[in-house]
C-alpha cells in the first residue's frame, strides 16, 4: 500500500515539475524572442549614421525588426494564452509593455482563456474594455468622441472638425517621441499641400508635462488643432482609441467613418492623393 502511495505521490510530483517546466518554456521562448528584437535594434543603432550602412542593409535589418517584432508579440500570446489563469501569467500579464502591444485578436484569444474566477478582476475588466476599445477603433467603424483641452485651456471636441465635410487624420504623439519627431515634418508638407482641399489634421499628445507639449507644437511648426489631457498613457483619447504605441494616425472620413489606422510616411501621402483630388 506505501508503494502505490508512494508511486502516486512520484506521479503528480513529477506531472507538477513539468507543468512548471512547461510554464518556465512559454516565457523564457517569449524573453528570448524579446531579447533578439533588441539585439537587431541595437545593431541598426550602432550603424545609423556610419557609412557602412547601405540602404540594402538597413531595410534588411528594418524588415528583420518588423519581423521579429511580430514574432515577440506571438511569443507573449501563447504565453498568456497558457497562463492567464495562474499568479505568474497574471503578474506579467498585467505589467509587460508586451501586453499594451498585442493585435485586438491576440488580446481576444487570451481573455476567451480566463476563468470565470478572474472575470470580476479589475486587471480582466480593464483588458476587456481595452479589447472593446480596439475593436470598434478599427477602418469600418464610426469614430469615438474625444473631449480634452487645446492648448490656451479651452474645452475642445474631436467632433469640433470630425464630420464637417473634411478628411480628417487623427494624429496621436509626443514631445519626447522621437520617431513622431521624424514624421513631423512629412505631416507639415501634407497639411501645406491639403489644408485647402477638404482636409484637416487633429493633434492628440501623450505629453505630460503641459509646457513640453506647447513647446514642441512650436518647435515642430505644427499649426493644426492641438489636444491633450497630459495624462501620458492613462490619457482618455488613448484609452478610446486603444492606442498601443505612437506615432499612431487614424484617418477619418467626411461622413465620420474612420477609413484607415496607422497611416504614415508614403502610405499617408499614397492615400491622400487617391482621396483628395
Amino acid at each position: 500500500m506505501k508503494k502505490i502511495v508512494y508511486l502516486v505521490c512520484l506521479v503528480f510530483a513529477i506531472a507538477a515539475c513539468r507543468q512548471v517546466e512547461t510554464k518556465i518554456d512559454y516565457y523564457r521562448n517569449a524573453l528570448e524572442s524579446e531579447a533578439r528584437l533588441d539585439s537587431i535594434e541595437t545593431e541598426l543603432d550602432k550603424l545609423t549614421g556610419v557609412d557602412t550602412l547601405t540602404t540594402e542593409l538597413q531595410e534588411k535589418l528594418i524588415k528583420e525588426w518588423d519581423e521579429q517584432f511580430e514574432n515577440t508579440k506571438e511569443e507573449f500570446a501563447r504565453f498568456y494564452q497558457n497562463h492567464i489563469n495562474d499568479s505568474l501569467g497574471q503578474a506579467i500579464f498585467t505589467t509587460s509593455k508586451w501586453t499594451r502591444r498585442l493585435t485586438h485578436v491576440q488580446l481576444d484569444s487570451v481573455l476567451t482563456h480566463v476563468k470565470d474566477e478572474w472575470k470580476e478582476t479589475d486587471w480582466y475588466k480593464k483588458s476587456a474594455e481595452r479589447l472593446y476599445n480596439m475593436k470598434t477603433s478599427v477602418p469600418g467603424n464610426p469614430y469615438k468622441e474625444i473631449i480634452s483641452k487645446n492648448p490656451e485651456g479651452k474645452e475642445a471636441k474631436l467632433s469640433d472638425y470630425v464630420g464637417k465635410g473634411k478628411y480628417v487624420l487623427l494624429d496621436f504623439w509626443a514631445s519626447w517621441c522621437p520617431p513622431c519627431r521624424e514624421e513631423m515634418p512629412h505631416l507639415v508638407d501634407l497639411y501645406k499641400a491639403y489644408k485647402e482641399k477638404n482636409f484637416e489634421i487633429v493633434g492628440y499628445s501623450l505629453d505630460k508635462d503641459e509646457q513640453a507639449w506647447k513647446q514642441g507644437i512650436k518647435n515642430l511648426n505644427m499649426t493644426w488643432p492641438q489636444l491633450s489631457d497630459c495624462g501620458f498613457w492613462e490619457s482618455p483619447g488613448v484609452k478610446t482609441y486603444a492606442v498601443q504605441s505612437i506615432p499612431c494616425t487614424l484617418l477619418i472620413d467626411p461622413s465620420g467613418n474612420i477609413i484607415a489606422r496607422g497611416l504614415t510616411g508614403d502610405e499617408l501621402s499614397a492615400k491622400l492623393q487617391e482621396l483628395i483630388r
